[in-house]
């Protein structure tokens, strides 16, 4: 069942996509599902390094399911100092 969530893309990755938000429509029960039919579907390339990300403002594993209206965000590593 399609559910229509909202994913958020940073820096790299929101120049790359061309946007920093928006409303995505997906099968995708996981966040690594949702994250591998963004590159299926070449929204994200390939290459693009992603290493964690968020559902609803809370740090999850890549298994953790998203549902409709959920808020998902795809964050590229970093570094601070």
């Amino acid at each position: 069942m399609k559910k229509k969530i909202t994913v958020r893309y940073f820096a790299m990755m929101g120049e790359k996509r061309g946007t920093q938000n928006e409303t995505y429509e997906t099968e995708a029960g996981t966040a690594r599902q949702l994250l591998h039919e963004l590159q299926a579907n070449k929204a994200l390339p390939l290459t693009t390094n992603i290493s964690r990300a968020v559902v609803n403002d809370k740090f999850v594993d890549w298994d953790s399911p998203i549902s409709d209206g959920d808020l998902v965000i795809l964050m590229s590593p970093f570094s601070g100092g």
